[in-house]
């Protein structure tokens, strides 16, 4: 492992998504570490990889890309939250680490934003794409279009790391389903369950195949998906 050159600036805990999880100092660098650690193990993620984290907030993936790698190719984060992008652009930008705000809309983090999708990336150009507790915010319209992005942007060997809820034998798609899950989900798409059937319809639609799944391991009770193109 490479030693860093400077310390790790860690976001401020008003911006660290994902609830309790994230707040401790330690917890939140060793969660990032740990996933670093499954994107090299799952799906080949290496200090010459050109990573895109999608939903990046203010950048939990990158300090824990730093903390294992010190430096990487292109680390790129995208998000629609502008707070956290500016705190991340200030605080965490460098060579190989970049952050880029899109104006997209989804009802409960950017509901006045654009109806046009994007993913932020040129087709091919991702060798390793993460979407940590995105598709748990997402409706169902936009599920589909989002893979589709995700497969054109992966390049011809990438693979994508992705978490979502679901479950079999619940309905296709609903959103905040009471009774489910260790919170009391208020508001639009705060939580956003699939049945496993036709979130893997909508993967086999975007020309993507299932390369992993590990049920209910995540934050919350999300499953985890590696994905990659057919």
């Amino acid at each position: 492992m490479l030693k860093r050159k400077t310390p790790i600036v860690l976001p401020p805990g008003k911006f660290r998504m994902g609830g309790a999880h994230f707040k401790d100092d330690k917890a939140f660098i060793a969660t990032a570490v740990n996933d670093v650690e499954r994107l090299i193990d799952y799906c080949g993620l290496s200090a010459t990889s050109a990573l895109l984290d999608w939903g990046c907030g203010a950048g939990r993936l990158a300090v824990g890309v730093r903390e294992r790698f010190g430096k990487i190719r292109d680390y790129h984060g995208v998000d629609v939250q502008p707070e956290l992008i500016t705190w991340a652009d200030k605080n965490l930008a460098g060579p190989g680490f970049r952050f880029t705000l899109v104006d997209v809309s989804n009802e409960r983090y950017n509901p006045d934003g654009s109806l046009e999708r994007t993913v932020a990336s040129e087709p091919g150009s991702v060798d390793v794409f993460y979407a940590y507790s995105v598709f748990s915010h997402m409706n169902d319209e936009d599920t589909p279009a989002y893979l589709e992005l995700i497969a054109q942007a992966l390049s011809p060997s990438g693979k994508a790391m992705v978490t979502c809820f679901v479950e079999e034998d619940v309905a296709a798609w609903e959103e905040n389903p009471p009774g489910y899950g260790p919170l009391d989900w208020q508001g639009r798409l705060h939580c956003t369950r699939f049945a496993r059937w036709h979130f893997e319809d909508h993967v086999n639609a975007a020309r993507l195949a299932v390369d992993r799944f590990e049920y209910g391991r995540e934050t919350d009770g999300q499953s985890l998906y590696v994905l990659r193109k057919r």
